[in-house]
């Protein structure tokens, strides 16, 4: 879609501002009769739209006068059926008036250079249907896009007029006429051409004159659904005519034999597809001096490429997919001089003849033949980079094992059985990086295939550092520690039958286990060098004991998720001194040792994550006290916990209570730096812990969200914090919508949510500053004021469900909406509203 933008950023929404800078330029009102005609139409603005209508009355061409006398007028409302009110009070404008540009209306009022007559609005194709002419009014625009599919009789008429938008640089037409328009010359301008045509049964002439098509792409039936191909097309040789064409996309037909069709020699990228009964391709497909791309599929009875394909110069990119009685492929060509890209699916073609070096550096092995042909031919591979395996094992065994490729990078491993010779020697591929070693998971059957592969590579264990490995789906699979490299930065391993420690030391900077068994925990940490470790609940250990006498270098683990009985705990925390972030799920079954973690000062602890406590409060206060350097705290479905502890955090800069109903009372806590505050489902924090968290006056953010419902107001100490970041919801409440908001001049971002008994105070449009603002969820009781039209935002965020009754109304809140409303959670894009909450 191409949008349009006015020279002078005029926008009919900004009604006021558009009219003073067309009204300040020279020319005026002579060079803005249609910037006049639009504001008369859709302005509230009495005074403007007087002054308007006069100059359209008096002044303006007859074209703009015999339009004006429609009683239609243009919406201002944003919302998802605008666009096509708008579209049909210009189509209706052009009713009243055949000279009128409908092109310039359109960019003005929908500012946009594409139209799109497909599935449109009924009133829309009716309008067309009855005055034809209308599309070429229309004369202008770069981009068309329209169907004829379930279209009402006489939209032909419609589609003859195609030709009339000489302007057209990209037409898309989807019809199943017998016949298209004859004088397609006349779109002189056009370089992409999109046409799908079922029931097309000749070429017109004109579009072997197309002169500046660029791409084309020429479908015998509907790309959704099970229609038949074309069976009336079968001579191509037209397209030795259209010299500038560089994209040729052509497929679904019933044609045997392309051997005699010249192709354009200016083409770089070709795709023939669905040609189910093709036995012949061009004869001089090779003989294309610039084709870079070649893709071909569904040809199911295509037996053999013409001779000339061992004579490509300059293909890069080969894709074959579905030619199952293709077997025989010159190897000239699939690993031609140039080629850098093979991709070849469901075709178990072989190789032969003379192997060139070739520049390929990532292949696809689908199929037993082609790996064992590569293996044989190693030392013409010498550019791989990347590899992925999905077949099953060759026959015999190669001369050379993938230790040949020494540029090799990335690697893919489908697990198979007797294939793991081909990995032998691997850790001579210094350049190695990234391994991923999988089963397939077949999605139509619910199931992991080769799920009775049990070994893990045992090669891997002899190479020295990788960046990742992956390990995943493999039902059967034992992964004995012994067997993974010296070293991993990453390491993730997901839905195997178990890992078994070994008794070889290895070391990874973070480990990610998911839905695997270890088998002894104890003896895996005995051998792993590790910073961050985590372990699903698979791997949840609360009845058993670890001794961290044992652990492998504690000194190393900077991350720990501590969920497990230990022997004597205090000592356990004092070795690993190095923690800066540790997450502590309580044993609610023996509270007595959870008191260790209070034993010992956690000098460099940053991070610190609470989960389930229960019991006496004193625990939390020595442990914090303990922890002298925390910058961040999370306390996560504690009970117990009616006030936090009286206790001086001075590096706290985040704190988050989440899930923790008993939490009523933060006053004893000091928190001289903090920045982020965010409360979430805590039934019992009310109006006293908001007025203790206004007074922290270096905060940034607060987030107050599923808070207690008993208290009728917010605190409006509040308004005094320099705040970037606020969010409140009235869920469940009554809760009015504070109007001390407006006077927070500091904030970006504003969330107001699930707010159903109050409207939009109009004290909050004087926050011009605001980028962000999130209504989700509200059903304000009257119309949002106009004076919000003045605010300044980025995004508004209003996320509905057309499967609830309780959506607001969007004429409620047009003002808001401007030209951008995003229907999401914007507490969940952290990164793109900069919520680190």
């Amino acid at each position: 879609m191409i949008f349009a933008k006015h020279e002078l950023g005029f926008n009919f929404n900004n009604d006021e501002e558009s009219f003073e800078k067309i009204k300040g330029c020279e020319n005026y009102p002579e060079d803005f009769y249609y910037e006049i005609f639009v504001l008369a139409k859709s302005t509230k603005n009495k005074q403007i739209r007087t002054e308007c209508a006069n100059i359209i009355k008096k002044q303006a061409p007859e074209a703009l006068q015999l339009a004006f006398k429609s009683r239609k007028k243009i919406t201002l409302i944003e919302d998802s059926s605008s666009f096509d009110k708008k579209l049909i009070a210009i189509l209706e404008y052009g009713v009243l008036s055949e000279d009128l540009d409908l092109c310039k209306l359109y960019t003005l009022v929908c500012k946009r250079l594409s139209l799109s007559i497909t599935y449109s609005k009924k009133e829309v194709v009716q309008l067309f249907i009855e005055t034809p002419r209308l599309l070429s009014q229309f004369n202008g625009i770069k981009e068309l896009t329209i169907s004829t599919s379930r279209q009402k009789e006489g939209f032909s008429s419609v589609v003859n007029n195609i030709t009339q938008l000489t302007s057209l640089e990209k037409l898309e037409l989807e019809t199943d006429y017998k016949y298209i328009p004859e004088e397609l010359e006349r779109l002189v301008n056009l370089k992409e051409f999109i046409l799908t045509a079922p029931n097309l049964v000749w070429i017109p002439v004109g579009i072997t004159k197309l002169k500046a098509l660029k791409k084309l792409e020429f479908r015998g039936s509907f790309p959704y659904g099970e229609d038949e191909p074309n069976p009336n097309i079968v001579n191509f040789t037209w397209l030795t005519e259209l010299t500038s064409l560089k994209h040729l996309r052509i497929g679904s037909f019933t044609v045997q034999d392309l051997s005699a069709v010249e192709l354009p020699a200016s083409l770089k990228e070709l795709e023939f597809f669905r040609l189910e009964n093709i036995t012949a391709l061009p004869d001089t497909l090779g003989h294309l001096p610039k084709l870079k791309t070649l893709r071909l599929s569904g040809m199911r009875e295509l037996e053999q490429f013409p001779a000339s394909v061992s004579e490509f110069k300059t293909l890069e990119v080969l894709e074959v997919i579905h030619l199952s009685k293709l077997k025989k492929v010159p190897a000239s060509f699939i690993f031609g001089p140039n080629i850098k890209r093979l991709l070849g699916l469901y075709t178990e073609f072989m190789p032969y003849g003379e192997t060139p070096i070739t520049k390929l550096k990532r292949i696809v092995f689908t199929n037993p033949e082609l790996l064992s042909f590569v293996l044989d031919n190693a030392l013409s591979f010498t550019n791989l980079k990347e590899i992925e395996i999905i077949c099953d094992a060759p026959k015999r065994r190669s001369t050379h094992t993938f230790s040949a490729f020494k540029k090799l990078k990335n690697l893919k491993y489908k697990l198979a059985h007797h294939l793991e010779w081909v990995l032998e020697d691997i850790h001579e591929c210094k350049k190695l990086e990234d391994v991923f070693i999988y089963g397939l998971y077949n999605r139509a059957d619910a199931e992991i295939t080769n799920a009775d592969v049990t070994n893990f590579p045992q090669a891997f264990s002899r190479v020295k550092h990788l960046q990742t490995l992956r390990v995943q789906s493999a039902k059967a699979l034992v992964l004995n520690t012994d067997y993974l490299p010296i070293k991993t930065d990453s390491l993730t391993i997901t839905d195997i039958k178990v890992i078994e420690p070994g008794v070889e030391d290895f070391e990874v900077n973070h480990i990610k286990v998911i839905g695997t068994p270890i088998t002894a925990l104890q003896k895996f940490y005995s051998v792993i060098r590790a910073k961050k470790i985590k372990l699903d609940d698979v791997n949840s250990v609360k009845n058993e004991t670890l001794d961290f006498d044992n652990f492998k270098d504690p000194e190393s683990f900077k991350d720990f998720i501590f969920n497990s009985n230990v022997k004597d705990l205090d000592k356990a925390l004092k070795t690993l001194c190095n923690l800066q972030s540790l997450t502590i799920d309580f044993n609610k079954d023996n509270a007595e040792q959870n008191n260790g973690l209070t034993a010992y000062t956690h000098h460099n602890l940053k991070n610190l994550t609470i989960k389930n406590f229960n019991g006496d409060t004193s625990v939390i206060k020595l442990l914090l006290e303990r922890t002298p350097h925390l910058e961040f705290l999370e306390i996560y479905e504690c009970v117990g916990l009616a006030d936090l502890p009286k206790v001086t955090l001075n590096k706290l800069k985040t704190l988050k209570l989440f899930y923790s109903d008993d939490i009523q009372s933060i006053e004893n806590l000091t928190v001289p730096n903090i920045e982020l505050f965010k409360v979430l489902s805590c039934d019992n924090f009310g109006y006293d812990a908001m007025v203790t968290a206004s007074h922290w006056k270096t905060l940034k953010f607060l987030w107050l969200e599923h808070i207690s419902r008993d208290f009728e107001t917010y605190p409006e100490t509040i308004a005094d914090l320099n705040l970037d970041t606020f969010f409140i919801d009235g869920f469940l409440t009554k809760r009015q919508i504070p109007k001390w908001i407006g006077k927070m001049k500091s904030l970006r971002v504003l969330g107001i949510e699930q707010f159903y008994y109050c409207p939009l105070p109009e004290e909050l449009a004087e926050l011009t500053q605001l980028k962000i603002m999130s209504i989700r969820g509200c059903n304000f009781t009257e119309q949002v004021s106009d004076k919000f039209k003045n605010l300044n935002l980025e995004d508004l965020i209003y996320r509905y469900s057309k499967f609830n009754g309780n959506n607001m109304k969007s004429s409620k809140f047009y003002a808001l909406a401007a030209n951008k409303i995003l229907k999401e959670d914007f507490d969940n894009r952290y990164e793109k509203y900069d919520l680190y909450c």
